[in-house]
């Protein structure tokens, strides 16, 4: 049974049509749901903005002709670093003989590849419920 099947059996059983008859708590969970998708929507927005900004310090990182401590490139370090030393703590560097590697800031990005999986997610479950509330209130 798919996620839009499931909705549908939801608002389909008779608790919840009872509950729905109800107009003032109809209109409250559509409320809600708009509300919610909105903070998602945003969130999402947020998350993909901070991902290029840890993108970009990554990759400034890497190159030796930019000195991450002057102005523009600083930004990207001041916004970023909180966020790479506490993957840093979760998972220190692995040590080899002679060097070692840190691959905490791999883990950080696909943290946030997570978080933007999981924003779209709810975001298409939060649609799928409004469409069903604006169907039962043009039907009722």
């Amino acid at each position: 049974m798919t996620t839009a099947e499931s909705i549908i059996e939801f608002f389909k059983t008779p608790e919840i049509n009872q509950l729905l008859q109800n107009k003032f708590a109809f209109y409250f969970l559509h409320f809600s749901a708009v509300t919610l998708l909105n903070v998602m929507s945003y969130s999402y927005i947020g998350v993909k903005f901070y991902k290029v900004l840890c993108y970009s310090k990554m990759t400034f990182d890497w190159l030796p002709m930019i000195n991450p401590y002057i102005w523009p490139f600083s930004f990207f370090s001041v916004l970023t670093t909180p966020y790479f030393q506490l993957w840093r703590k979760i998972l220190p560097a692995i040590q080899f003989e002679n060097s070692s590697m840190d691959v905490s800031g791999i883990l950080a990005l696909e943290a946030l590849n997570s978080l933007i999986y999981f924003c779209v997610r709810f975001t298409n479950f939060l649609v799928l419920i409004l469409v069903e509330i604006e169907e039962t209130i043009h039907l009722s």
